[in-house]
């Protein structure tokens, strides 16, 4: 009998690459703007899990790894350009030194473009309306929805440039 030996870490990678495609697997479903009413509350959380590994569940991040929503995102929304500055966040990544409530971080934030256009919109959503943001949001707030990250695909941006629209609006 043939023993089959397995690495630790092979084994973990095999774990997750079948936990993420368990999980992914219904996020991925496109929305079409036809569609009558856009619930992002009830997507939102599973669609925020492609976050959490660095965001946290409770927002917090990792210090000096990766910047907290909480407290933060709020005044991002809420600068000009800053809505835009989400979605292209989340779409084409970045990287590059930033300040968020006072700290610096120097991480990448991967791309992820292989979600679906109602999943970056409910992501963000969830993240805007949790953990205290949305006593933090502009009176005038309205939802982000699928059709704004549909216009904002396939600019091909960097992550470099995403990080110059970062820096652009003037936040700490």
């Amino acid at each position: 009998m043939k023993r089959i030996t397995t690495r630790w870490w092979q084994a973990i990678a095999l774990v997750g690459v079948f936990v993420g495609a368990f999980l992914a697997t219904p996020l991925m479903a496109q929305t079409t703007p036809a569609e009558a009413e856009f619930d992002w509350a009830a997507i939102g959380q599973a669609a925020y899990a492609n976050c959490m590994a660095c965001h946290q569940a409770n927002g917090q991040g990792i210090p000096r790894a990766f910047p907290p929503l909480a407290g933060h995102v709020p005044k991002l929304v809420a600068a000009e350009g800053g809505r835009e500055y989400l979605i292209k966040t989340v779409l084409y990544g970045v990287m590059g030194p930033i300040t968020v409530l006072g700290n610096q971080y120097n991480s990448v934030m991967p791309p992820m473009p292989h979600l679906s256009d109602t999943d970056i919109a409910a992501a963000l959503n969830y993240t805007l309306h949790s953990w205290g943001n949305d006593e933090l949001l502009p009176e005038e707030f309205a939802v982000i929805r699928p059709e704004e990250v549909a216009a904002l695909r396939g600019l091909g941006l960097s992550m470099a440039q995403v990080h110059e629209l970062r820096l652009a609006l003037g936040l700490e």
